[in-house]
């Protein structure tokens, strides 16, 4: 037990030294080394998943997006405004159910023609 005491008082005794710590940034847009430029370039392109490269769009698809977009947003401002008509409207990429059979809520059914994947989306009404 004596030694034990010894020991850890030996260990309290000894000097302690400490150097200050100081941040380096790594990334050269931030004040680190340019030639780390590079190296972290390199490693963010071999970590991207995104393969898919850009393709010009043809007239006809500028025009059809466009189109859809118009469509779109006519029926969520009428459809926000409490002005909206039930029905279907199809986008061509999708089709769009507005149902209007609750009195307290509107239902927005989302079909990806592609796909077939179905979104379903419910509102309450809100009184104007």
């Amino acid at each position: 037990m004596n030694k034990g005491i010894l020991l850890l008082a030996g260990f309290i005794a000894l000097p302690v030294s400490a150097t200050q710590l100081t941040y380096e940034p790594i990334n050269p847009s931030f004040g680190g080394n340019p030639l780390n430029g590079n190296f972290l370039l390199g490693k963010a392109q071999s970590q991207n998943d995104h393969t898919k490269e850009y393709t010009e769009q043809t007239f006809t698809e500028k025009f059809q997006e466009s189109l859809e977009r118009n469509l779109l947003y006519s029926l969520t401002s009428s459809i926000s405004n409490g002005e909206f008509t039930s029905g279907t409207y199809n986008t061509g990429n999708h089709i769009v159910e507005v149902v209007d059979d609750n009195p307290n809520e509107i239902k927005v059914i989302i079909t990806d023609i592609a796909t077939g994947e179905v979104t379903e989306i419910i509102m309450p009404k809100v009184p104007f």
